[in-house]
């Protein structure tokens, strides 16, 4: 094959790739943890308060996805926004994402935690345009104490919210 026809297949491939649509509309979601048989693991006590606020901002490009994910209480305000990056499943309507935030405060287990790395993980399953839900993981990265160390993993349902103020 000579370089020719490799650019044009390579070039329609890509055209094809990226003009995939997906029924998930873009915009601010409220995130709420299914609450009790969904919260898997909870290490961190961070799902303790049950005012906990979630939110995420989703954008679509594509077969690209990006969050900003928001986790904040009543009473302490904005604790942790993680910006993130990920992608839709191929041929299903169902993506995930990725992200890091560095040197946070985060209280965890009744103590101010100084923590190098909070990494966080989202799953998700369009439900509607509108809805989707799936799975989280958040875990902590510190030298010491040791009890700043943890891991929460839940299952959270979606909902896009009009009044909301995204994060």
């Amino acid at each position: 094959m000579n370089a020719r026809m490799a650019v044009v297949i390579l070039t329609s491939s890509l055209i094809a790739c990226g003009g995939r649509t997906h029924e998930q509309e873009e915009g601010c979601y409220a995130l709420t943890p299914v609450r009790p048989s969904g919260i898997i693991r909870d290490e961190c006590q961070l799902l303790a308060d049950a005012a906990a606020n979630l939110g995420a901002r989703l954008t679509v490009s594509g077969n690209v996805v990006e969050v900003e994910f928001r986790f904040s209480t009543p009473s302490q305000g904005e604790l942790l926004t993680v910006s993130m990056a990920g992608q839709f499943a191929y041929s299903e309507e169902a993506f995930s994402a990725d992200g890091t935030a560095a040197n946070i405060l985060l209280p965890i287990g009744g103590q101010a935690c100084q923590l190098q790395l909070v990494d966080v993980h989202l799953d998700a399953t369009t439900q509607s345009s509108t809805r989707f839900s799936g799975l989280i993981r958040i875990t902590t990265s510190a030298p010491r104490p040791e009890t700043c160390i943890c891991q929460a993993w839940f299952e959270y349902q979606a909902g896009l919210n009009t009044n909301a103020s995204c994060p």
